[in-house]
């Protein structure tokens, strides 16, 4: 039946979350199951290959989840365009760590290489095992681990808020020698859109809180992707998800008798909406709290505090006139003649990503 210590521990979604907490819990003696709704981890196959782009300090993190983070999983972004409402700013991606994951099947996904330790760590998965009811969450073992990521039926059946978002998903081929991110800030009815691009591929997301304005998303595609980065997506496929950032004090380690991990945790930057930092962090913890509880949810407490702060930069934001959002170029310009010196603010900033800047060296 699980519980607390319990020798064999079930975990839900293959996922960033849900695969670094069945590692850490099959290294700790756990005989681990990893349930998946799909039929391959990695997550939404809709959205795959992609390519997450997140700050992260590989070395504090990487041996806080026990998982080496490096190329071509995890390759520092060489170069960061970002665009202010027209204005193009060439910023630093050293300044704030930035650096360029890939997700999805391919072997030089980072998925796929934590799916390949977990293997040889003695996990178990099941593949096509969708839960779908709060009945079906209400049944797992005391103390399974819910790592579910971005998906209606777990943030109901646990009672977490959410905002519903719209958007479109872009997948294509990247030629360039070089990772790369690139950011809108536009006057679009949307919440921003950016590329990553790595290892070949490249991943771009266009997405609002209400529907799409389809003349907005065409031009987006040919004014901005295409029209100012070159850069174009072979495919393209309308997405309906949502994000955790509808409520203050929305990150949570647990419900009820079960331990949460992931977006569906909370573990998000609600700003940037930065997931990947967080997805791992969590795993870990998650892993933590199946041996001790009060442990996990300091560090829990600890790594999520930033939250509110930046969920409230974001509704500012959001609430700010067009013409004064329009104003951030110029700012931004200064900042990065001068990047060093704003390393810190920025690093701040990004606190709200779970454990980034904190985590042990």
């Amino acid at each position: 039946m699980g519980g607390f210590g319990a020798k064999e521990v079930t975990v839900v979604g293959a996922g960033l979350s849900g695969l670094v907490a069945a590692l850490n819990l099959a290294r700790d003696g756990k005989d681990v199951t990893v349930l998946e709704k799909f039929d391959r981890p990695g997550g939404i196959p809709l959205a795959h290959p992609a390519v997450d782009v997140t700050p992260m300090e590989t070395g504090p993190l990487s041996k806080f989840i026990g998982v080496d983070l490096k190329e071509p999983y995890v390759t520092p972004c060489k170069e960061f365009p970002v665009y202010f409402f027209g204005t193009k700013v060439d910023m630093v991606p050293e300044v704030i760590n930035l650096h360029c994951v890939e997700r999805g099947h391919r072997k030089s996904a980072l998925d796929v290489h934590l799916f390949d330790l977990c293997k040889e760590a003695g996990v178990k998965f099941e593949f096509n095992h969708p839960l779908v009811g709060q009945n079906d969450f209400a049944e797992l073992p005391v103390d399974s681990v819910i790592a579910t990521g971005l998906y209606f039926e777990a943030f109901e059946a646990l009672n977490m808020p959410y905002a519903k978002v719209f958007g479109y998903l872009g997948k294509g081929k990247y030629t360039r020698d070089y990772t790369s991110c690139g950011v809108w800030f536009h006057d679009y009815k949307l919440e921003y859109a950016y590329y990553g691009a790595a290892n070949g591929t490249i991943f771009s997301l266009f997405f609002a809180r209400e529907p799409v304005v389809e003349r907005e998303f065409e031009e987006y595609k040919e004014k901005l992707l295409m029209g100012q980065e070159g850069l174009e997506c072979q495919r393209w496929d309308y997405y309906e998800g949502l994000v955790p950032c509808a409520a203050y004090n929305t990150p949570r380690l647990f419900s009820g008798d079960k331990i949460l991990a992931g977006t569906v945790s909370g573990m998000i930057d609600p700003f940037a909406l930065f997931g990947v930092h967080g997805s791992l962090v969590s795993g870990k913890l998650a892993a933590i709290a199946h041996q001790d509880k009060a442990e996990a949810y300091k560090l829990f407490k600890e790594y999520s505090k930033w939250f509110n702060r930046n969920l409230l930069i974001r509704r500012v934001f959001n609430a700010t006139p067009i013409a004064i959002r329009g104003m951030m170029g110029g700012p931004a310009k200064f900042s990065q003649k001068h990047a060093k010196l704003f390393k810190k603010p920025m690093n701040d900033i990004f606190k709200a990503l779970p454990g980034y800047m904190v985590l042990p060296k």
